[in-house]
């Protein structure tokens, strides 16, 4: 019983954790260095929005992660 109630949390942790990551990976930029940006980083999904932009205004390609 206290096996399957371990391995259950840990279940539930890595699918808390995969779950919630949201990155793009933003390279071949012209001025900008390449950068990895995740939406958890910024206190708004708004900034993490606008940043994206901002690096494919530069020329960046930027990815899901």
């Amino acid at each position: 019983m206290k096996k399957s109630i371990i391995v259950g949390l840990f279940l539930i942790g890595i699918a808390f954790v995969s779950c919630s990551k949201d990155c793009k990976e933003c390279k071949s930029c012209k001025t900008l260095a390449p950068a990895t940006l995740c939406e958890d980083d910024f206190e708004k999904t708004s900034d993490y929005n606008d940043q994206i932009q901002n690096y494919e205004s530069d020329g960046c390609v930027c990815n899901s992660k």
